[in-house]
């Protein structure tokens, strides 16, 4: 099984993706947070730069409703040696949708088709992928972008199955989910995305796969994309890749990686002296990223919203990580842990 890590605006950095790789790995493909401008400059060139991610799967995303502009975007990707990009059409954010990108392109089916046409037939060699919700509003609009879906090359078909209006609220329509698969080409790798934060929720999302097509968990390409579940533990991605091999008799003992000596069981980030060092090394590379010690506190204040559910972390001392702007104040509330 592989697990692609989602993109978080703010969170999934080449610094974050960087020291998750070292300390945690398990991770087969990383995608940036949304690229926007249309030419590559400051943070979002630096966050793209092979040398800043020199031992990572990596694969730009792009957020625009308009073809020339993706296209840009790529020329400039392609230039720098990426081989394969992705569309994002399932940011649910209001700002996005008010300019009909992200989630907000969905309720335009006839311009969507439009922008895959041009962009497919002006790409010159780059594979493109989709990120998508399955609709808007309303469970009826998801056949109707799937039909749009499989008149063109994709990839790879990466779904949340919410609607944009659910946001991330109440369960995901693993049905929905299903009839990609009665719709899609077999040429197009169908991936999940949405609310894998444990191995039971991988289980049912595995056992629903097979209902509709027996033998595609076991295939090697096999793939689902979690975010919010390893930001909070990012021991996760090995915990449910040594559950995916231990249910697989197919499997080889050493496909359990760096899992292998691991518990098999919903896990709290257990290691701490791990965790120091993985943290550590984030604020000191933001260090050396920022010169302004206020916007590293904030960095780090990101990610401790996540993390003090992994680490069950009190309420009143996350609260005060949370009130601090100074680096010293935070470094000192931090050995508190």
């Amino acid at each position: 099984m592989n697990i692609l890590l989602a993109p978080l605006e703010g969170i999934t950095t080449y610094v974050y993706r960087n020291a998750l790789n070292k300390y945690y790995g398990g991770i087969d493909c990383y995608y940036t947070p949304f690229l926007t401008a249309t030419h590559l400059k400051g943070r979002e060139k630096r966050d793209v730069l092979p040398a800043n991610n020199p031992e990572l799967n990596l694969i730009p995303q792009i957020l625009t409703n308009e073809p020339e502009t993706f296209l840009c975007i790529t020329d400039q990707l392609a230039e720098l040696g990426y081989k394969k990009v992705n569309l994002n059409l399932g940011c649910p954010s209001g700002t996005v949708i008010s300019k009909k990108r992200g989630a907000g392109f969905l309720t335009e089916p006839k311009s969507l088709y439009a922008f895959l046409d041009k962009v497919l037939n002006n790409l010159n060699g780059v594979e493109l992928s989709l990120k998508t919700r399955i609709g808007f509003e309303f469970l009826s609009e998801w056949e109707d972008l799937l039909d749009i879906y499989k008149s063109f090359p994709l990839s790879e078909i990466i779904i949340h199955p919410r609607l944009r209006n659910e946001l991330y609220a109440g369960s995901v329509h693993i049905e929905e989910f299903q009839k990609a698969f009665e719709m899609i080409p077999d040429s197009t790798n169908i991936i999940y995305n949405g609310d894998i934060t444990s191995i039971k929720s991988l289980k049912q999302v595995i056992n629903a796969i097979r209902e509709v097509s027996p033998d595609y968990p076991e295939r090697h390409d096999f793939s689902v994309m979690v975010g919010r579940g390893i930001i909070r533990n990012p021991e996760l991605a090995n915990v449910l890749k040594k559950y995916a091999v231990s249910s697989s008799e197919d499997v080889s003992p050493e496909a359990y990686i760096s899992a292998a000596n691991r518990p098999l069981v919903d896990p709290k980030i257990s290691d701490k002296n791990t965790f120091r060092k993985f943290m550590n090394e984030i604020m000191e590379n933001y260090i050396t990223e920022m010169s302004n010690e206020k916007h590293v506190v904030m960095k780090m204040k990101e990610l401790w919203i996540y993390f003090a559910e992994g680490l069950s972390l009190d309420k009143k001392l996350l609260k005060e990580i949370l009130k601090t702007s100074r680096l010293p104040e935070y470094k000192s509330l931090v050995q508190m842990i």
